[in-house]
C-alpha cells in the first residue's frame, strides 16, 4: 500500500518538474521574441507618416517646382499683310462650283480679282520652297505659283501669276517683298478672269486664309 502511494507521489513530482520546465521554456521563448523584434525595429526603416508634409524627394530638381506652362514658349500673333494692294475678293475659301471645270468642288483658298501686272507680294516673312514659272508643263494647271514656308508650320501659296524673275527655292523673303504679279487667266480656274489664288496651311493642312487676313465681314 505504501509502495503504490509512494509511486504516485514520484508521478506527481515528475509531472510537476515538466510543468516548470515547460513554463520556464515559454519565459525564454517570450523574452528572446521580445529581444528580436527590438532590435529589428531600431535597424529597420522609419516607417512613420508625417500627416500633413510630403516625404523627401532626393531626385527632385531646382524645375520640379515650376507650373507646367512656364516651361512654353510665349508666342507672338502672326500679322499677315494682305498679297494684292486690293482686298476684292471674287471666291471664298468654301465649297462652291468652278465655272471652269463645271464641277462642284471645294475651293481650298482665296481668290482676288485684278488685273495682269497686279503686284503679289508675300504675306508673311519665310523661304521660298517651291517656284513653277508660267512658261512651264507644270503651270497647265495652276498657271505659275510660288510656295513659301513661314514660322510655326505656317505655309502660303500663290497661284497664277507670273513669278519675279530670278526668284528660286531656297529664297529668304520679307513680309510685304513682292514675289511676283498676276498673269493671264489660265488652268482650271481660267472661267474665273485674272485673279490671285492664295492658299494657307498650317503643318501640311489648309486653312481658311481668312482666319489669318480677317477681311471678309463676319
Amino acid at each position: 500500500m505504501k509502495e503504490s502511494q509512494n509511486n504516485k507521489k514520484s508521478k506527481k513530482k515528475v509531472l510537476l518538474y515538466y510543468l516548470i520546465l515547460a513554463a520556464c521554456l515559454l519565459v525564454i521563448a517570450a523574452v528572446t521574441v521580445t529581444v528580436v523584434f527590438a532590435v529589428n525595429r531600431s535597424k529597420g526603416p522609419d516607417l512613420t507618416i508625417d500627416v500633413g508634409t510630403n516625404p523627401p524627394d532626393d531626385d527632385k530638381k531646382p524645375d520640379d517646382d515650376k507650373k507646367p506652362d512656364d516651361d512654353k514658349p510665349t508666342i507672338n500673333p502672326m500679322q499677315f499683310v494682305l498679297p494684292v494692294e486690293t482686298a476684292n475678293v471674287s471666291t471664298n475659301y468654301e465649297f462652291c462650283l468652278n465655272p471652269t471645270i463645271k464641277m462642284w468642288c471645294f475651293h481650298k483658298g482665296m481668290d482676288f480679282a485684278g488685273n495682269i501686272g497686279d503686284k503679289v507680294c508675300s504675306a508673311l516673312d519665310g523661304k521660298v520652297t517651291k517656284v513653277v514659272y508660267q512658261s512651264t508643263p507644270a503651270a497647265l494647271m495652276y498657271g505659275g505659283y510660288v510656295t513659301i514656308e513661314h514660322a510655326n508650320g505656317i505655309t502660303t501659296t500663290y497661284k497664277f501669276i507670273d513669278v519675279k524673275e530670278g526668284l528660286k527655292e531656297g529664297d529668304t523673303v520679307k513680309r510685304g517683298d513682292t514675289i511676283g504679279t498676276i498673269a493671264k487667266a489660265s488652268g482650271i480656274e481660267m472661267a474665273q478672269g485674272e485673279h490671285l489664288h492664295f492658299e494657307v496651311a498650317v503643318n501640311g493642312k489648309p486653312a481658311d486664309p481668312d482666319v489669318y487676313l480677317d477681311i471678309i465681314e463676319k
